[in-house]
């Protein structure tokens, strides 16, 4: 006689229990929802509101402290930083500039001690105009007369006076492009012809000793410096000796000049 033999899976009991009593809660929930007039569904949405409101603040915690929030504050202060630098970089500026004019002033004043002059400061760069003048912040009316000497700090010569206003003049500078000037080296009696950018030349004989970085003086000057040697062509053949001249003063970093009387 053959036996039949029949498998019964134990969850799958268990699974319809538990689908029972979801149903039988459900159902009960709905009646227990009908009967209260629907406050079972007021607390479900308060809980729904409570737990979205908990998830958009998680999710802003995340976004605060995510890579993106740390990118874009890696961002702006790095911007912060170079706005920083760029305003220590033009306080540094400021501040060289500063103490390069209380510089100036303090040789100005070691020179007005010795010297009756005015202390004019440079209204024009050097370098704007090409026929090698300038402008100063001083006239008439400040005591600035035409052909007035103009002196750097130190006493060097740097051009004279050609035109003045009431508070402004120009000046000419001892170099300038064409301009000659009776001048004394090693001596010897020299013209020296301006090349503009603080340079000239001269020819001297051969015979007279002459080197870098001697003293070029001007009679019509009082004998003050005008200049200084750079380069002597020594070459035998040439019938005079070639010679490179020099201002002594940094013009361009000039802020600052003494005037003088032509006399004086």
């Amino acid at each position: 006689m053959n036996a039949r033999f029949s498998y019964r899976d134990p969850h799958a009991g268990a699974g319809r229990r538990r689908l029972v009593i979801a149903t039988i809660v459900v159902i009960a929930l709905f009646l227990v929802d009908m009967v209260t007039g629907g406050a079972v569904r007021a607390i479900v949405r308060a809980g729904a509101v409570k737990v979205s409101l908990l998830s958009h603040a998680i999710g802003m915690r995340i976004d605060a402290g995510g890579y993106f929030s740390t990118h874009a504050a890696l961002a702006s202060q790095d911007l912060a930083l170079q706005a920083r630098v760029a305003t220590l970089e033009e306080q540094a500026a400021l501040s060289s500039s500063l103490q390069a004019q209380v510089a100036s002033l303090s040789t100005m004043a070691h020179l007005a001690a010795n010297v009756q002059g005015i202390t004019a400061p440079i209204a024009s760069s050097f370098i704007a105009s090409p026929y090698g003048t300038f402008l100063i912040g001083a006239g008439v009316d400040e005591g600035v007369s035409l052909n007035s000497s103009v002196l750097s700090g130190d006493g060097t010569v740097v051009g004279t006076v050609s035109e003045v206003g009431d508070h402004t003049a120009t000046v000419t500078e001892i170099f300038a492009p064409g301009r000659s000037t009776d001048a004394l080296l090693d001596g010897a009696p020299v013209s020296v012809r301006g090349m503009g950018g603080g340079n000239a030349t001269t020819q001297v004989p051969h015979g007279i000793t002459v080197a870098p970085g001697d003293a070029v003086t001007a009679p019509g000057f009082l004998g003050r410096t005008i200049g200084i040697v750079g380069h002597v062509n020594t070459d035998p053949s040439s019938a005079a000796l070639e010679v490179n001249i020099g201002s002594p003063v940094n013009l361009s970093a000039l802020r600052y000049v003494y005037v003088v009387g032509p006399q004086q």
